[in-house]
């Protein structure tokens, strides 16, 4: 294993639990709110919006984890006709066209995260950086994924047609 294999292995086992904590978290903060809600009737002004937050850096670090486990969604019933040469490059090809994409999403969420430093969350006054920063973490998270699979791939002998 190589050290980039091991790099991406050892950090999708800490996004892994870095997700499952955040899942944890949100049913705890949903269960609270709805208890305070409506059976105290106290409502929380901070849980809803630290539930949506966690929320969304669960949805994109949970997408790096499907991403290092090849679960990312394609046209598998269409690639499987193709012979197994063929399914590699085009393989090679959805993979770069996806390490594009990443790097789009990697320098805008950069500059989106600059941009939104100096403005605050409604109820918990955090800086709305703090949300936005979940996506050029989650790009890069998943741009070493994505290139471990495709050195892989060109390393990877297709079996005779």
């Amino acid at each position: 294993m190589s050290r980039l294999e091991h790099f991406s292995e050892r950090l999708n086992t800490l996004v892994r639990h870095t997700s499952g904590m955040l899942t944890a978290g949100i049913s705890v903060l949903v269960f609270l709110e709805v208890l305070f809600r409506y059976v105290l009737d106290q409502p929380l002004d901070w849980s809803e919006e630290m539930s949506t937050f966690a929320f969304a850096w669960m949805c994109l670090l949970g997408a790096s984890v499907g991403l290092r486990y090849d679960e990312h969604p394609r046209l598998d019933i269409f690639f499987s006709r193709f012979p197994e040469s063929a399914q590699k490059i085009a393989r090679i090809i959805i993979n770069f066209a996806i390490i594009f994409m990443l790097v789009v999403l990697l320098v805008y969420g950069y500059k989106l995260t600059v941009m939104m430093k100096m403005q605050r969350t409604a109820a918990l006054g955090y800086s709305v950086s703090f949300v936005y920063a979940v996506l050029p973490i989650s790009a890069l998270i998943m741009l070493v994924h994505i290139i471990v699979q495709t050195i892989a791939l060109f390393r990877r002998t297709p079996d005779k047609d």
